[in-house]
């Protein structure tokens, strides 16, 4: 039986469509990409793999490899950390850094006496020149 009932659709029982497939997911693709980039339908992996042991296995490493591979591809920096709530390392640390630098920076400027505040005068608006009609 092929995937969907269909004659010619590749299934995970042929080798070189696994193994291509399980290189693609270990590249970085997900699940839907990587289906489609061989020809199987989406969730035929998953049942592959809830039936095969041997399978399963291999696709739990390579997704572990593949999200390896897309972590490192990505820019790691403080606001990568903070927007994205990433947690790589490159990440932590340039948050730390930044952090440092800002309470480095807080210390070093000297604080305000109330004293030092000089008020902003505002311009005070014009008076209308004409009286405005009122509405009966």
């Amino acid at each position: 039986m092929t995937a969907y009932g269909r004659r010619g659709n590749p299934t995970l029982n042929d080798p070189a469509v696994r193994q291509a497939f399980l290189e693609a997911v270990a590249d970085g693709m997900h699940i839907g990409p990587a289906s489609q980039h061989v020809g199987i339908g989406p969730d035929l992996s998953r049942r592959h793999a809830a039936t095969d042991p041997t399978f399963a296995a291999d696709l739990k490493q390579a997704r572990a490899q593949g999200k390896k591979h897309r972590d490192d591809a990505k820019d790691h920096s403080e606001g990568h950390y903070r927007n994205q709530q990433c947690r790589h390392p490159a990440c932590i640390k340039a948050s730390n850094q930044a952090r440092t630098n800002r309470r480095q920076r807080a210390r070093q400027q000297p604080e305000t006496e109330p004293g030092d505040v000089h008020p902003i005068p505002l311009p005070m608006p014009e008076p209308a020149l004409f009286p405005l009609a009122r509405a009966s």
